[in-house]
């Protein structure tokens, strides 16, 4: 009688060991083509951005008879869209009346389209810049007052140009709280609209302007829609006597809603540039000076 063929039981052991790596192997290869790959990709674009500013400089009464005095300087940012020059240039005497150096670009319209379009930071810092060099600008008096779009220029543009304003007066604008985190130790008076569609979202910036510390006031205009809130700060006294002096005059207050400004020659403007009747040739500043202002920079993108 045969005996069966019977390898010795650590052959098997040996040969069940090779079989248990190569099936290890195999699962750490499949395991390997399954898994996610993380690559790191450089890529580097040279950008250019180029920008024009079209502006009007007001200067006021006697500015020319006393080249020592430095005068106030008030930059004012209208709000979406772009107005054309003259309405806008005729529609800003509640402005020019002040005995300060007024300065009122236009924003150009976006290459992206219209919902794109913006105040550029950098670009309203030099022409502040500029305007110090070629006027009597006091250093100590520079503010900035904005509408909708522009209001939320007046908010940001302190934040990016902590040095160049030492106050700001923001008109139904908005603002990222980030930038409110790291706003510079100015005095802001803030307008609300009570029927304002982004009334909420323009409380809401006053409160975390406040949590973090800026010193904000902010003055509701009662039954005031989005475009009457601006129509009636052109006539507020208080906040235009604000803006070129030294007196904190600001108030926490609910206002009445004033009468409606009528439109010159029944032809209604755009609601973010009111009117002001009047020949402007009879203005008492000195002179309206158009600036055209281009620089280019390299984009941030």
């Amino acid at each position: 009688m045969t005996k069966p063929n019977m390898q010795p039981f650590p052959r098997k052991l040996k040969r069940f060991g090779k079989t248990l790596f190569l099936l290890s192997f195999l699962l750490v290869v499949c395991q390997r083509g399954l898994a996610q790959e993380t690559q790191e990709i450089t890529l580097e674009k040279t950008l250019t951005t180029k920008l024009t500013y079209q502006c009007f400089v007001t200067t006021p009464k006697g500015y020319k008879d006393d080249t020592a005095r430095e005068w106030p300087m008030i930059l004012f940012l209208h709000g979406g869209g772009s107005p054309k020059p003259e309405k806008l240039k005729n529609s800003m005497r509640w402005l020019t009346d002040l005995p300060a150096i007024v300065v009122v670009p236009i924003c150009p319209p976006s290459e992206e389209g219209w919902q794109f379009q913006n105040w550029n930071w950098k670009m309203l810092g030099e022409l502040v810049r500029e305007i110090d060099r070629q006027y009597q600008v006091d250093p100590k008096m520079r503010s900035v007052i904005g509408f909708s779009m522009g209001g939320s220029a007046a908010w940001e543009l302190p934040y990016h140009e902590p040095k160049l304003f030492s106050k700001s007066v923001v008109i139904a604008g908005l603002c990222h709280p980030w930038s409110l985190r790291h706003f510079p130790k100015i005095p802001v008076w803030d307008f609300v609209g009570e029927k304002d569609y982004m009334r909420k979202e323009q409380e809401e910036t006053v409160s975390s302007a406040r949590r973090f510390g800026v010193d904000v006031v902010q003055t509701t205009w009662k039954d005031a829609d989005h475009g009457g809130i601006f129509k009636n700060a052109q006539s507020y006294q208080r906040m235009l006597d604000w803006l070129v002096s030294n007196e904190d005059l600001r108030r926490e207050e609910v206002l009445e809603l004033g009468p409606p400004i009528p439109p010159p020659d029944n032809h209604s403007l755009n609601q973010q540039i009111p009117h002001v009747s009047g020949d402007l040739n009879s203005h008492r500043s000195a002179s309206f000076i158009g600036v055209r202002f281009t620089i280019c920079f390299p984009d941030e993108k």
